[in-house]
Formats: structure tokens, C-alpha cells, sequence
């Protein structure tokens, strides 16, 4: 998939040899902040636009309003371009494309080190123009990529191996290579093929797998509305324009009608993509998170009822995200067609969903509220970070199946149980701590301990419930689709895996050597890395029968190796705390 980029961009940039020397001569780059004054696209117009349907190289059929945002985020990692948003972006850059190659818009990855933002000629703001990143020679009239052999060098290394400088190249690369794919019209498939018993779609050029021809209707169709553009533009009348948006939807109307989506489901889809409601929740939750946790801390040592009042507004804002939070799922189940939960993305969003039930469940305690709301932020964080990607897509086959919404939510949602069970830990081994700094708040903060304790307990009972059924029926949905109930695959094993060392930990009250709120509270966070390598690990660093769900093996983050050693001092220093505390009752009780 990543050679290809590397040839559009060869291939691309081959045919056009004389009109980027024109171009490359001028030496004259645009900055961001003055695109508002060259792009003079009304942001209804790019509306009208945006409310046109694609269809996307896995078959689905969506707003180009939704296509448009997934572009930009590719390469320029936002939504809009200072005040032009998405659609009026897309617009501009399939009217006028040789401007958008003078333009810094494109993201470069920082952490490729000094040496590669020289050398791509990144800005301040770490953005490079694709002008930038070409040198051409006046007497052969070629082009050359700056990183054309930097990208065989580190595409040619094990994903493992590549440093920051790799990493960043390909990002890079891809960028462009995306952008050559926009300017040859592989993604504006507007076009549906009359009598096609497959329903494609095209754009103004049919990609066949083994040659690529002039799509006359499209050509013809889309040659119309840029030219309209012209002529909105100097009349500055855009319903000539709007026209002939008319045209091409009346167009995907008499040719695809039974597989289009309704109006509501197109209006509800833009919708969702421009509240971005998951991505915002991540942050209000997080914020939420940390003050509900400082005023349960503040609790313990002052009985205000001003920390009272405080804390019952507080849990209405959260049970006010979790309605706003239930609506985009519900949302993302009505554009996509099936259950939110079909890849990592979906899979992140519904267990944060979950932690946050968990939270309003146990409100009662404002330290449970306060870890859930932080982890749900978390997990929001990562949902949204380079290592998932939020497009919708359709089902791949072997998810096109009702155990889809019993098996995987089963699973997921005792995930949810098993963060908040491991947190809740946590937690109490900070209060051993603060039970040593704070003799006279001890009696206070035992039964804080003694309360999580058992809520903890709780959720991990319910945890593993969760995990076991959820596990005898991905059995039943395997033998359904693969003719066995069980294949020892990655994912299955440590699922087994973790139901084994779940049952250990809420066993270990029976053993009378280790047995005690410390111990139960130290397993219980120890025993979530099972859960981190079922969920994150098996996808990204083994590969099964749910290869499915696989991505690209990843450098283990230096937070990872952070989160390790502070689980470490925390254990030590609350140890030290509870045997001194125990210690001192063995005195008073001798005298």
C-alpha cells in the first residue's frame, strides 16, 4: 500500500514536468494567513457541496463533506485551513491546483528531528509546501522528491526498526502521495456508472485495475461545474454554480437511487462530523475528571457543604456529556448501519462510554465518578490519536453478523469494569500513602479505602463476568464462521488469559499469606496489563484469525516505561506507609 505512493508521486510529477518548472521559478510561497484573501469561496456554496455523495474505495456511500474532512485531517492533521473549512478546501483544490502546491498546508512530524524540518523546509509552525519539496534541474527539465531515497531506506526496514527520521519520511511521503491522488480525481468518485451491476461509482477517469480511461459523462459533468466557478465567481452569482451541483446530484439520482442514503441520514452524518463530539468530550472530560478527584481529596481533610453542592453540579455536567456522548453513538450507529464497535476507534469511544456508566453507577462515591470520567478522557485521547484512524467504514464480511452486537459489547464493556477496577486500585495505594503523611485523617481514610475496596471488588466481579460470557460466545460466533469453537488465536488466548488471572485476584482473599485490602487493591492494578495486551497488544504486535483488526507494529511509547515506574515508587512508598501504620497499632495495642 505505501509503494504506490511513491510511484503517483514519480509518475505524477513526471507528466507535468514543464508546468511545475513554471511554477518552482516563481519561488513564491503563500502563506496560511493569506489564503482568506485568494479563496473566494462562500461557505454555502461549499455547504451545497459538501451535501454531494462519494463513494469511497471500500464501497461506501457518504457526504463529500465527510471525504473532505478525512483529507485535510490526513494531511494537514485539522479541519479547516485558518477560515476555509473542509468543502471549500476540496472545491478549491480540484479548481485550481498548481496555487494549493505553493501553499505550506502540509504537516511534517517534528519529531523527525532537526535535520529532516531543514531539509524539507518546514516553517515555524512545522507546515511545507509541496514546491518544497522538490528540486528541479533547468537542463534536463526533471524533478526530483528531496526524500525519494530516504523513503526506499526506511520503507525497506522492519516497522520495528525505524527511528523518528523513518517514521516522519513516510508520514511525509504519504501525505503527498495523497495529494497526487486527489489531483488525478482518484477520490471524487461522484460518478455512478450507468447499468453497473456492482454499483461503482467513478470519477471523471475510470481507475480499472489494469488501465485507467476518460470517464466521458464525468469529465464532461465536472468540467461544467469548475467552469461555473469561474463565472460565479466574476458575476458574483454562485447560484450558476450551485446549478450544475444540481445536475451531478440529479445525475447520482437516476443512476444509483436504490443504494443512495436517505436525507436525513446525509444531514445527520455533517452534522456529526461538525460537532467532532467525541474528540471535544475527551478534553471537558478530562477537565472534569481532575476537579471532581481534587474535591474528593478535599472531602477527606474539610467537611464544607459548599464541596457538597459543588460536587452534585458536577455530576450533572458529567451526566450531561454522557447524554451528548450516547447521542453521537447512536449517531455513528445510524450513519455506518451496524454497532459502534466494529474497530479500535468505535471499540475506544464505547468502552469510554461504559466507564462513564460505570462512574454514574457508583456516583455515589466522587472518587469512582472522578476516575472514570478521567480514564473515559484517556481512552477518548487515544481513540483519536495516529494510532487509530475515525473514518467510518463498512463491515469487513466475517463482522456482517448479529453476534457483532452481543459479543463484541459483552467484551468491550467488561474492559470498561477492568479499567475502573485497576484505577480504583490505584487510588488506594495513594491513599496508604497519604494515610502515613496524615495521622490524623487516618480514620477517614481507611474507610475511604474500605469503600473502594469494595467497589473495586464489585467491579471486577462484574468484569469477569462480562469477559467469560462474552468469550463462550465469541466461541459460538468462531464455530459459526470459522467451523471451530476455538483455534488457540492471539486474541483468544489472552482472553483466557485474563479471565485467569482476574479469577486468581478475586480468589486471593482465600489465601491467608497475601490476603488483605493491600494485596487485593496492588493485583487488581497489576493484573489490567493482561487487558492492555488483549486489547492494544494482540492488534498491534500479533496476528490471528482477527487480523482484521490489526495495525502496523508500534515502538512501545515512553510513557508506557513512565506509567511503569511510577506504579513502582507508588507500591514501595505505600507498602512502607501501611506497615509503618501497622506497626504503630502493635504498639498500642502491647501497652
Amino acid at each position: 500500500m505505501k509503494n504506490k505512493y511513491f510511484f503517483i508521486i514519480i509518475l505524477f510529477f513526471t507528466s507535468i514536468n514543464y508546468s511545475f518548472s513554471q511554477i518552482h521559478e516563481s519561488k513564491k510561497i503563500i502563506p496560511l494567513k493569506n489564503i482568506p484573501d485568494v479563496i473566494h469561496i462562500p461557505k454555502k456554496h461549499g455547504d451545497n457541496f459538501g451535501h454531494l455523495l462519494v463513494q469511497d474505495d471500500k464501497g461506501r456511500i457518504k457526504p463529500i463533506n465527510t471525504l473532505a474532512i478525512e483529507l485535510l485531517r490526513k494531511i494537514h492533521k485539522k479541519n479547516s485551513i485558518e477560515n476555509l473549512d473542509a468543502n471549500q478546501w476540496l472545491i478549491s483544490m480540484h479548481q485550481d491546483n498548481f496555487f494549493w502546491i505553493k501553499v505550506p498546508f502540509i504537516k511534517v512530524d517534528s519529531k523527525g528531528g532537526f535535520n529532516f524540518l531543514r531539509k524539507v523546509n518546514a516553517n515555524q509552525d512545522n507546515y511545507v509546501s509541496m514546491m518544497n519539496l522538490y528540486s528541479f534541474n533547468p537542463k534536463s527539465k526533471k524533478i526530483k522528491f528531496l526524500l525519494q531515497e530516504d523513503y526506499k531506506v526506511a520503507l525497506s526496514k522492519n516497522p520495528m526498526h525505524r527511528n523518528e527520521y523513518d517514521k516522519s519520511v513516510i508520514l511525509l511521503s504519504e501525505r503527498i502521495g495523497i495529494l497526487h491522488e486527489i489531483f488525478q480525481g482518484k477520490y471524487l468518485r461522484i460518478f455512478p456508472i450507468p447499468n453497473d451491476i456492482h454499483h461503482t461509482w467513478s470519477s471523471w477517469i475510470i481507475m480499472d485495475s489494469k488501465y485507467s480511461r476518460l470517464n466521458p459523462y464525468g469529465f464532461s459533468m465536472f468540467n461544467d461545474y469548475l467552469k461555473s466557478l469561474f463565472r460565479a465567481q466574476n458575476e458574483k452569482n454562485w447560484k450558476i454554480a450551485d446549478q450544475e451541483i444540481e445536475k451531478i446530484r440529479l445525475y447520482q439520482i437516476k443512476y444509483a437511487k436504490s443504494i443512495l442514503p436517505t436525507n436525513r441520514k446525509i444531514s445527520v452524518e455533517i452534522m456529526y462530523n461538525k460537532i467532532h463530539i467525541f474528540y471535544t468530550l475527551s478534553f471537558l472530560y478530562a477537565i472534569l475528571g481532575l476537579i471532581i478527584i481534587f474535591n474528593s481529596f478535599l472531602s477527606i481533610f474539610f467537611h464544607k457543604k459548599y464541596l457538597s453542592i459543588s460536587y452534585k453540579i458536577l455530576v450533572t455536567i458529567v451526566l450531561i456529556l454522557f447524554i451528548l456522548q450516547s447521542l453521537g453513538l447512536i449517531s455513528r450507529c445510524y450513519i455506518s448501519g451496524h454497532a459502534p464497535w466494529s474497530n479500535g476507534y468505535e471499540s475506544a469511544i464505547f468502552i469510554s462510554w461504559c466507564l462513564t456508566v460505570i462512574g454514574l453507577i457508583f456516583y455515589n462515591n466522587q472518587f469512582v465518578l472522578g476516575i472514570t470520567s478521567l480514564i473515559s478522557s484517556i481512552l477518548l485521547m487515544i481513540a483519536h490519536s495516529n494510532i487509530m484512524d475515525p473514518e467510518i467504514t463498512n463491515l469487513v464480511p466475517v463482522l456482517k453478523s448479529n453476534w457483532l452486537i452481543i459479543h463484541v459489547a459483552t467484551i468491550t464493556s467488561s474492559y470498561g469494569f477492568f479499567f475502573t477496577g485497576s484505577l480504583l486500585g490505584f487510588l488506594v495505594l495513594i491513599l496508604y500513602i497519604l494515610s502515613g503523611f496524615f495521622p490524623l485523617h487516618k480514620k477517614m481514610i481507611k474507610i475511604h479505602i474500605e469503600r473502594l475496596t469494595i467497589i473495586n471488588e464489585m467491579c471486577l466481579t462484574i468484569g469477569i463476568f462480562l469477559l467469560t460470557i462474552g468469550t463462550f460466545l465469541g466461541a459460538i460466533w468462531a464455530n459459526n464462521s470459522w467451523g471451530r469453537y476455538w483455534s488457540w488465536d492471539p486474541k483468544e488466548t489472552w482472553a483466557l488469559i485474563s479471565i485467569i488471572i482476574y479469577a486468581f485476584v478475586l480468589h486471593i482473599r482465600l489465601i491467608p499469606s497475601i490476603r488483605g485490602l493491600y494485596s487485593f487493591n496492588f493485583f487488581s492494578v497489576l493484573s489490567v496489563f493482561s487487558i492492555i495486551m488483549t486489547y492494544f497488544g494482540v492488534n498491534y504486535y500479533l496476528s490471528g484469525l482477527h487480523s482484521y483488526a490489526k495495525g502496523e507494529p508500534l515502538e512501545i511509547s515512553y510513557w508506557v516505561y513512565c506509567s511503569l515506574l511510577l506504579f513502582i515508587i507508588i507500591t514501595i512508598a505505600s507498602y512502607y506507609c501501611k506497615q509503618k501504620y501497622n506497626n504503630i497499632n502493635k504498639k498500642v495495642n502491647y501497652k
